[in-house]
């Protein structure tokens, strides 16, 4: 299988199971009107995430000063589109803030331990084949 879509499926993998687990719970225990601010916040986190997977899997075949200005130019961009959906979802949805908020940071957080994974591994990798 390609590198690309098994480093997607993996992503997209694990976090669906986890969100399955989050909407079953949220319903459950919750209102149910607020499973769908937890899906929102689930795919803004993994668009982010995967932005973040793609554009750093591609830096790493070139210079450190690109390598890093993708790494953290890419962290600018993520923040201020995860600060631009929520400003359109605080004033232009009927989604619950409160909901989409929390899952959005928690997904956030999560998905960041996957992409720090995803950098040492690959760091590791081309330090022992040096």
């Amino acid at each position: 299988m390609n590198e690309n879509l098994k480093g997607f499926f993996y992503i997209c993998g694990i976090t669906s199971g986890i969100l399955l687990v989050a909407v079953t719970l949220t319903a459950l225990f919750g209102n149910p009107g607020l499973v769908r601010g937890v899906v929102y916040g689930y795919l803004v986190s993994l668009a982010n995430i995967l932005f973040a997977y793609y554009s750093i899997k591609w830096a790493f075949g070139k210079s450190n000063s690109t390598f890093f200005s993708v790494v953290l130019g890419g962290m600018g961009v993520r923040f201020a589109s995860v600060l631009l959906a929520l400003f359109l979802v605080w004033k232009f949805s009927d989604i619950p803030i409160v909901a989409f908020v929390v899952s959005l940071m928690g997904f956030y957080l999560m998905l960041q331990f996957f992409e720090i994974r995803y950098i040492q591994k690959e760091l590791s990798r081309r330090k022992a084949t040096t």
